[in-house]
Parts: C-alpha cells; sequence; structure tokens
C-alpha cells in the first residue's frame, strides 16, 4: 500500500487532511506527533454526520441583537448561543409576539406587569421589560432561577460602581425564593445593533474607547473584574452625548489580587489567551475591549466563521491580524489591547496617554508569539500547549505534579520531548537539593514556567481571603488548618510567589514575618518582666523539681505553629484584635489588682499587636502569680495580725510589770525601784517597735494611739524614779557608815560630858534628820503607785 496515497494527517484544530509529510496546517496547528491515518478511516469516521451541510456557506445568527456570521454546520451560535435554524424566529412570526410563561415574584408583581421577554443567554436567569401598572418608564427585571442567588459580596461591589458606568439597578430582593433585580431599560439596546452597520468611524471608536476605558477603570476600582466584556453586555444609555454602561455583571470574580483562577464560563470570541489556562487577571478586560473596537473597525469579527478548535488555536498559538487597521493611531491601541502578555498589555493609563498623543508611550511589540510546546502534556484531564498551561495544570493537579516531579517524567519529557535545557537545567537543581520537599520543588517549578501565576500550595489557592478563612478555622480549634498554616510558613512558600515578583504574597510576607519577629521580642521582655515581678513562693507552696534543680520555670513561649492564626488575625483582622484586647481587659481586671506591675508592658488599647498576644499568652502565668501575690498577701496578713496579737501581749505584759514594780515601790525598797524601771524600759522599746514599724492599718493605728496615751504617765514614772534615785543616792550619804559612826561618837561624848538630858536633843536631832531625806522618798513613791494606778 503506498503512504502517501493511502494514509494521511489529521489536523488535530481545523479537521483537514494532509499528506504525511506535511508538518504544519494551513491553519498554523502543528502536525508533528500527530498519527497517520488511512484514507477510509477518515471516511468512516466522517460519514455517520448527515446534520453538517455540504456547502461551505457561513449561517448568520438569524436574532436581530446578534446577526453574527458562524461557522457551516453550525447548530448554535458562537456569540449569542441561540439556535442558527431560525425555528424560533418563525414561530414567533406565526403566532406574533413572544408571550412570556414566567410570572413575577410577589414583591414585583403587585407594581409592576411584564410586557414582554427579552432574549437572554444564561441558563441562570430570565430577562423582561416590565413597565408599572399605572404606566411610566420601562424596565428591565432580571428573575433568577430557584436556588441562584446572586454573591453578596459581587452585588456589593457593583453597586460601588459609578451608576454612569453601570446598568443603574433600582431593586433587589428575593421573593417566594426567588432572587430578582429591577435595572433600567436602555430602549437604544446594545452595541451589537451599532456593530451590525458595518465598520465605524474612527471617531466613533475614539468615544467608545474613551467610555469603555473609564467604565472598565471603574468596576476594578471596585475590586470587580467583568469577565465577560462583548457588545452585548454593553447598552448605549444616549447617543448624544454618547454614554455606555455595563451589565450582565453575572460572571464577575472579585480581584483581591493580581491574578486568580477562575472557571471556563466566558464568551470565547471576546476572551484572552490566558483565560484558556484559567487564569486572568483585570487586563482580561482590556482584551476583550480590544476585540469590541477591533470588530467596530473590521465591520466584523476577526474570528467570524471560525469554528471554536480554530478560535482555541489561534488564541493559543498567534497574535491578533491588524493589518486590516489603516488608521495608524487606532492600529497601535488595538496592538497594546491584544497584547498576549496580561503583564504588557495596555490598560487604562496607557490608554489615557494615548489619547493624549502622549510621545514618550511606547510602541507595544509582542513578546514570545507562538512559544507553544512542540507536543502538548498530558496531566490530569488538562491538555498543556503552554509553559503558561502546564504551570496551571500542575497547580490543579498538585499530586499528579509532585508525582512526575519524583519520578523524574516532567524532567525527561523537557529533555527529550520539548528540548527545553533551561528547565531541564533547574529541575536537575531541584532533583538535588534533598533539604528541599518536593512540593516546595513542584512550585518552583511552577514559577519558573509562569511566575506571575496566582498563589497556589498543594492545589489549593493561598490568596489572603484562603490563608485568612484557614487562620480562622485554626481559631476555633482546627488543627489542620494550624499546621496548614505552619507549613506555609515553615516552607517560605509566599516568600517563593514574592520572590516571582507578586507584590500581594510580599506584602504578606512582610506583615506575618513582621508579627513572628515582634512577638518574639515582646515575649522576651512580658517572660522577663513576669518572672522578676513575681513574688517568692510560700513555705506550704509545691514546686516544680525541674524548677528547683535546673532553673526552669512555668512560662514557655508557645510554638509558632500555633500562633499563626492569632498573629494572622492580629495582624490583618482589626475587629478580631479588638475583641482579643476587650477580652484581655476583663480577664486581666484582677490580676492587675494585685500585679500593678503587669501595667509596665503598656495599656492594652494602644500596645501593640505582638504584645497583646504576648500577654494572652502569659495571662495564665499571670494568673498563677497573681494568685501566689494573693496567697503572699493574706500571709502577709497573717503575720502582721499575729505581730499586732503579740505586741499587743507585750505591751499588756508591760504594763502589767510596771504595774506590779510601782506597788512595790517604797522608801526601804530600793530593788523594787530598780526592778520598775526595767519594766519600764521594757515598756518603751515595745513602743519604739510600734513606732518603728510603719503600719497603717487600723489596728495597729488604735494601738499606737493607746500606747501612746500610756508613754506620758510612763514617762512621769521615770522622771519620778530619777529624782527617787538622786535622793537615794544622796541619803546614801547621810546614812553611810561614817555619818552613823560620827553620830554615835557625839552622842556618846555628849552625855559623858553634858548628862542624860541631851540625848532627847539627840534622838529628836536624829529623827529631824530621817525625816528631811526619808519624807520625799515616801512622797515619790505614793506618787509613782499613783501614776501606776492610771495605766
Amino acid at each position: 500500500m503506498d503512504a502517501d496515497t493511502d494514509y494521511v494527517r489529521r489536523c488535530p484544530s481545523c479537521e483537514s487532511e494532509h499528506a504525511p509529510q506535511v508538518m504544519r496546517c494551513g491553519c498554523g496547528a502543528l502536525l508533528v506527533g500527530v498519527d497517520l491515518v488511512g484514507k477510509h478511516t477518515v471516511e468512516q469516521a466522517l460519514a455517520p454526520q448527515p446534520d453538517v451541510p455540504d456547502d461551505d456557506t457561513c449561517i448568520t445568527c438569524p436574532f436581530e441583537d446578534c446577526a453574527q456570521t458562524n461557522p457551516a454546520g453550525s447548530t448554535s451560535c458562537l456569540y449569542c448561543n441561540r439556535p442558527l435554524n431560525g425555528g424560533a424566529l418563525a414561530l414567533q412570526a406565526s403566532t406574533g409576539p413572544v408571550q412570556s410563561l414566567l410570572t413575577l415574584p410577589v414583591k414585583l408583581k403587585a407594581r409592576y406587569r411584564i410586557l414582554r421577554p427579552l432574549p437572554t443567554q444564561g441558563a441562570e436567569a430570565e430577562l423582561l421589560l416590565v413597565e408599572a401598572h399605572g404606566g411610566g418608564p420601562a424596565h428591565v427585571a432580571k428573575i433568577y432561577r430557584h436556588g441562584i442567588q446572586p454573591r453578596p459580596e459581587v452585588q456589593q461591589r457593583i453597586g460601588r460602581i459609578d451608576p454612569h458606568h453601570r446598568l443603574e439597578v433600582l431593586e433587589f430582593g428575593v421573593s417566594e425564593g426567588y432572587a430578582y433585580e429591577l435595572m433600567e431599560y436602555c430602549a437604544l439596546g446594545s452595541l451589537r445593533q451599532c456593530l451590525q452597520a458595518g465598520p465605524l468611524a474612527d471617531a466613533l471608536l475614539r468615544d467608545w474607547v474613551h467610555e469603555l476605558s473609564l467604565a472598565i477603570a471603574g468596576v476594578h476600582a471596585v475590586g470587580l473584574i467583568h469577565r465577560d466584556l462583548k457588545p452585548e453586555n454593553i447598552l448605549v444609555r444616549s447617543v448624544q452625548p454618547l454614554d455606555l454602561v455595563l451589565t450582565d455583571f453575572g460572571i464577575s470574580s472579585v480581584l483581591e489580587a493580581t491574578q486568580r483562577f477562575t472557571g471556563t464560563a466566558r464568551t470565547l470570541p471576546y476572551a484572552p489567551p490566558e483565560s484558556l489556562s484559567g487564569v486572568i487577571d483585570g487586563k482580561a478586560d482590556y482584551w476583550a475591549l480590544g476585540m469590541v473596537i477591533l470588530e467596530g473597525a473590521l465591520g466584523q469579527h476577526p474570528f467570524a466563521g471560525l469554528s471554536e478548535a480554530v478560535i482555541l488555536h489561534h488564541l493559543t498559538t498567534r497574535s491578533m491580524d491588524l493589518a486590516g487597521i489603516a488608521d495608524r493611531k487606532l492600529r497601535t491601541l488595538l496592538r497594546g489591547l491584544l497584547l498576549r502578555d496580561p503583564q504588557q498589555r495596555w490598560g487604562m493609563d496607557e490608554i489615557t496617554r494615548w489619547r493624549a498623543d502622549d510621545p514618550s508611550l511606547p510602541e507595544p511589540v509582542e513578546q514570545g508569539v507562538g512559544a507553544s510546546f512542540h507536543a502538548p502534556y498530558h496531566l490530569g484531564r488538562d491538555i498543556c500547549h503552554s509553559k503558561e498551561q502546564l504551570a496551571v495544570a500542575l497547580s490543579r493537579n498538585w499530586r499528579e505534579g509532585v508525582a512526575d516531579m519524583a519520578n523524574g517524567q516532567l524532567q525527561t519529557w523537557f529533555r527529550e520531548v520539548q528540548k527545553d535545557q533551561n528547565t531541564v537545567r533547574l529541575l536537575l537543581e531541584l532533583r538535588y537539593e534533598t533539604q528541599v520537599p518536593v512540593d516546595v520543588q513542584l512550585l518552583k517549578l511552577i514559577l519558573h514556567l509562569a511566575p506571575g501565576i496566582p498563589p497556589v500550595w498543594r492545589g489549593e489557592t493561598i490568596e489572603l481571603p484562603a490563608i485568612l478563612s484557614h487562620a480562622n478555622q485554626a481559631l476555633k480549634g482546627d488543627a489542620d488548618a494550624a499546621q496548614w498554616l505552619h507549613t506555609l510558613y515553615q516552607h517560605r512558600v509566599l516568600e517563593t510567589y514574592a520572590s516571582a515578583g507578586n507584590a500581594v504574597a510580599a506584602s504578606i510576607v512582610q506583615k506575618w514575618g513582621a508579627a513572628c519577629e515582634q512577638f518574639a521580642r515582646a515575649w522576651d521582655v512580658g517572660h522577663a518582666l513576669i518572672r522578676g515581678k513575681a513574688p517568692a513562693r510560700g513555705p506550704d507552696e509545691f514546686v516544680n523539681f525541674d524548677q528547683v534543680v535546673y532553673g526552669k520555670d512555668d512560662a514557655v513561649c508557645p510554638s509558632l505553629a500555633g500562633m499563626h492564626a492569632r498573629l494572622l488575625a492580629m495582624a490583618f483582622d482589626p475587629a478580631w484584635s479588638q475583641r482579643l484586647r476587650q477580652r484581655l481587659t476583663a480577664e486581666l481586671a484582677t490580676p492587675m489588682v494585685y500585679c500593678p506591675w503587669l501595667a509596665e508592658l503598656g495599656d492594652l488599647r494602644t500596645m501593640d499587636a505582638a504584645t497583646v498576644l504576648v500577654l494572652e499568652a502569659l495571662l495564665p502565668d499571670a494568673k498563677k502569680v497573681a494568685d501566689r501575690q494573693i496567697q503572699a498577701d493574706a500571709r502577709h496578713r497573717e503575720t502582721q495580725m499575729q505581730d499586732y496579737q503579740t505586741t499587743k501581749q507585750e505591751i499588756s505584759a508591760a504594763l502589767l510589770a510596771v504595774r506590779t514594780a510601782a506597788r512595790r515601790t517604797g522608801v526601804m525598797r530600793p530593788h523594787a525601784s530598780v526592778e520598775l524601771r526595767t519594766a519600764l524600759d521594757h515598756y518603751f522599746e515595745v513602743i519604739g517597735k510600734i513606732k518603728a514599724s510603719g503600719r497603717a492599718d487600723a489596728d495597729w493605728q488604735t494601738l499606737r494611739k493607746s500606747a501612746s496615751r500610756v508613754e506620758r504617765v510612763a514617762l512621769q514614772m521615770l522622771s519620778l524614779l530619777d529624782i527617787q534615785a538622786e535622793r537615794r543616792e544622796v541619803n546614801a550619804g547621810w546614812f553611810s557608815a561614817q555619818v552613823l559612826g560620827f553620830v554615835v561618837l557625839a552622842a556618846f561624848l555628849l552625855l559623858v560630858f553634858l548628862g542624860e538630858g541631851t540625848s532627847y536633843w539627840l534622838m529628836a536631832a536624829a529623827g529631824a534628820v530621817m525625816a528631811w531625806r526619808l519624807v520625799p522618798l515616801y512622797s515619790l513613791a505614793k506618787e509613782i503607785r499613783a501614776l501606776a494606778a492610771k495605766l
């Protein structure tokens, strides 16, 4: 059998047949790797397709609001997704205006009536033209299918778009389980009707660019991507002045990062190349703007008449042909808007400079066109024709990607099929980095293939909302979520994305890393404070053996694995931070009373987040210290009470000793005076102890006042004792042995020389002297006893 005549290569894109030696189809698809098939096989495969017409004529959509050209054999319009057989229009012509089988929800039915249904392309809602029962302007009622609810976050953001650039929503709500929206009605229709007139004037297209670029910028300003910008979704509110508004935000995405994964919902003729991999950013809307303007300049869509397979291949392999644009300035704009690389594609800034004829605006240059793989790489259900598509497929099929990394399949494919030495070199370097987990190796390969890919880790997005969602689960006790966060931090996943140029990841890394470092520093300060200020353990308090022997303490710094969720919450959720501060304020009320030194850490209302978390971590230890302080205060009060009772007893005993000694005081009892002085000295010693204590409690002050009143009496007694001591000292001289001997000798001599009559005078003189010396002592003793009675 002759191979040249019996075998052919069938193009996988346009299904045309080629000789075996042809390696590229006329549509641009590579035929390398396409198996040869017999002609009869092709004929048999094509035979059971009676619905495909034999002629090559294109089919025009019969609906007036579309009227686009479709390839021969198409059964539904590529642009509006409605049937091309004209059956619906024929039915309408035979029966008159289409009557809606739907009824309005109760909340609208009482106020509005249906005029007619409006054509709709989506499966999520029906559009009805309505007007109030009492007359007035017409409105559009969008009735969602039962169970379909618009995303509240998207609805809120749509409401913040400047009304000059969006269809005004007059009312929205839910009735009988059906969500609905009541919107303004633009009777002038959409840009689709304008495009049916053929090529448009450059001046009008420039006005379109001005209006639509402002509208797109307004959508992006509230954090949304429209994702389905096409003529049908651009309504004409007025012609003079021109006012274009956007509608149908049904598949809009919330734009929280530079790029994001999306579903495949899109209108292919207006979809950017990157949407084929499921990764888009705000630049996707500017590509759609470029396609709308290009369609207006050419008079028809550049993909008109092409099958979906050919359109997909064109978007994957080549740039848009702008040779049919005569105006140089407009061609420059379209070249900038239709750059395949979204990072290089023009946006609002470049459009503004283009409209101002800025001479410094650089010419847009397409880079890397046609840089597709020699043969596709199959990964799960994904068939990858470019590095970007492979990167996205690896992100989606993480487990399979890890397996292909580990078994060397990716390395072999890049070396033997793709012959990409740079990627092979990277894979070899990663393979010999034994300390790097395979997951991290795969991540580095993904970023090598597509540096701008949105952050993904192990098949999950790691954009900020996802990270905070895991943090929220971890705060609720989910150990897996806490470990997921720790793995991100431990493997420096976000730092890897930041190194690849992801600004959002860099911002998260900066806040997260700074929070971890601040927590470590704040812990050292707080831990040192609580160790230095904590009271000593009581004599009866249990102690830990390790604390005594090895110097370890109870407070151990929490591991980061358990702190990431709280650190992220403090850094990114002010409401959570405020709630934590309020809770800590309440819980620290008691410890602050007994441990006022905790205030040295700062004011809870103004202290930094790291210190707040340290205070929370130290709260159990602070409570222990407070309990220990309470026990220490109780022991101190008990000691003071014991001291009070002891001192009180000492005063009572001292006063009793003073009174007892005072009662024994007499003229001929000098030892009693000594005992009294000793008792008074002991009493003054106790008084001095009371004065030196410095205590200010009520019992002690009462005791001190009582002792002070008695002190004055004791001082008087001491003064009398001093006088008594002086007299006793003088009397000791008067009644000494020498004086007594002299008196006896004198009395004897007087008796001898003067006779017995003198003896009476001698006795009287002796008595007078004794009275002179002893009566004062008696008086002093009497006064002392009288003072003692006052004690």
